[in-house]
């Protein structure tokens, strides 16, 4: 995940007085700064503004009175200040700078970029000014427009570490991975001791595909800062990946030590050392898809060759006796859409539910559901109020154990005549458990009692290959039940 860009930069220099004010104006002006020194915040403050009201273009007193305010923690006052200074001298590079780095602080980020602006045309030497235009831009998700201020301010100032650690933050968030690797490179050279930069570098490093550098980026990261959670739990991530179980679970137990997502780090904890809880955690289920929603679709059907939503309505179509076309769907778990695009012309009115903001945004494109809900699905079920002919659950009760209450409220949820499909992953024996994996495969005999216990019928079943994982297939079970 991105660290957040760098704090903007001020230098602090006063703009020259242009025009001539009266002498007492002066006196006052040059006590105020006195007292300004001292700290005398309210004092200064009350002299400034006598300077001002004796001579309303004393920029100078304009000027340090917008300092002070936002020394104060008033920056909607030294934005006003600061833009009667910009007023009186529009072409001094200094108070313009001030005040891009006042409005950047209000949020005001479009004005910030355009006192940036100035102060860059005024003098292409300003490196502060180039590097907080390429913040200013980045926080409108400009990268293109940022990375261009950023390299600016590389180029006049080679040497500061921030500059390259943001380039590579909008060169990540760009797309440019390469870029974005070697700007942060950079920053590591020039900042060896900063775990952040060794943190950002090895999740580009993953994204390359490059695992063993980032597993060394991140365990420099912990090693120069041991509370960095982060850095913990993406290396727990990957130490999984290389089938280093003991190291991952010491991440994970230190991730509880840190309280830092400790509910899932708890979970995966579970699975690693052969416990069985009941469900995985909601934090867990929606952090886990927001991670994978960019590239959801890409991996699940390229890389893990997913083709379950498909092989459900074939079992579903398969079945004698069943209705060809349904009023009302209820994709439960819907991710970025494939079971609504699946089922969509054999269902009138399609609604989908999902734990995961990102991946229900990613649905809300397809344009084929006529109702989105981020929810837990327990919860949805147990509070909606209209049936649904049709519940779809691909890949969902994968990260459930113990499935009585979800069996309660689909049985509560489903229509007179309606059906419902679902997958499992395999197991043998009896019951549930939970896997490595972090999900929970169920054994066809706990399923047939479920069904027994709410009512179900079991319409049809069938074994299937759920995805890939590894290289291997996961085997699992296709259910269609009815009522």
């Amino acid at each position: 995940m991105d660290t957040d860009s760098r704090p903007v930069q001020t230098n602090g220099q006063a703009a020259g007085n242009g025009r001539p004010c009266p002498s007492n104006a002066d006196e006052f002006f040059h006590r105020a700064l006195d007292l300004h020194r001292q700290e005398e915040a309210d004092s200064a403050a009350a002299l400034y503004q006598q300077a001002i009201s004796l001579c309303p273009e004393h920029v100078d007193a304009c000027f340090y009175l917008a300092l002070l305010h936002r020394a104060m923690g008033a920056p909607e006052e030294a934005a006003l200040w600061f833009g009667r200074a910009h007023a009186l001298l529009p072409k001094e590079a200094a108070i313009a700078y001030e005040l891009g780095t006042t409005c950047y602080s209000l949020g005001q980020h479009q004005m910030a970029i355009e006192h940036f602006q100035k102060v860059l045309s005024l003098g292409d030497t300003h490196w502060q000014a180039a590097y907080n235009l390429g913040t200013a831009h980045l926080a409108r998700g400009n990268t293109s427009e940022a990375i261009k201020a950023y390299h600016r301010a590389a180029q006049q100032n080679p040497q500061d570490a921030d500059i390259h650690f943001n380039l590579g933050l909008a060169c990540k968030r760009a797309g440019r991975l390469e870029e974005a690797m070697q700007s942060y490179l950079c920053a590591m050279e020039i900042a060896p001791d900063d775990a952040e930069v060794h943190y950002n570098l090895a999740l580009v490093y993953k994204e390359l595909g490059c695992r063993d550098e980032a597993v060394t980026s991140l365990e420099i990261a912990v090693a120069l800062c041991p509370e960095y959670g982060a850095a913990h739990g993406n290396l727990g991530v990957l130490y999984l990946d290389q089938d280093k179980v003991a190291e991952a679970i010491a991440c994970y137990r230190r991730l509880i030590e840190l309280d830092h997502n400790a509910a899932s780090a708890r979970h995966i904890l579970a699975a690693l050392t052969g416990e069985t809880t009941a469900v995985a955690p909601s934090s867990y289920i929606a952090e886990l898809f927001d991670s994978f929603s960019a590239h959801f679709e890409e991996r699940l059907l390229v890389d893990l060759e997913y083709r379950t939503p498909w092989e459900l309505k074939s079992l579903l179509l398969a079945a004698p006796d069943g209705p060809a076309r349904f009023e009302r769907l209820l994709d439960l778990g819907c991710g970025t859409g494939l079971v609504g695009q699946v089922f969509q012309e054999i269902s009138v009115c399609r609604v989908g539910v999902d734990l995961s903001p990102k991946m229900v945004e990613a649905a809300a494109a397809k344009k084929v559901y006529d109702e989105l809900v981020v929810a837990e699905i327990v919860t949805f079920l147990e509070q909606n109020q209209e049936p649904f002919d049709l519940i779809v659950a691909a890949d969902v009760l994968i990260y459930v154990g113990e499935l009585d209450r979800i069996f309660a409220t689909l049985a509560r949820g489903l229509a007179r005549n309606g059906r419902i499909l679902f997958s499992t992953e395999q197991m043998a024996g009896q019951g549930y458990q939970l896997r490595q994996s972090g999900r929970y495969a169920h054994a066809f005999s706990y399923i047939l009692a479920m069904a027994a216990r709410h009512g179900f019928r079991v319409l049809s079943t069938q074994s299937a290959n759920i995805r890939k994982e590894k290289g291997r297939w996961i085997a699992g079970d296709l259910y269609l039940l009815g009522v």
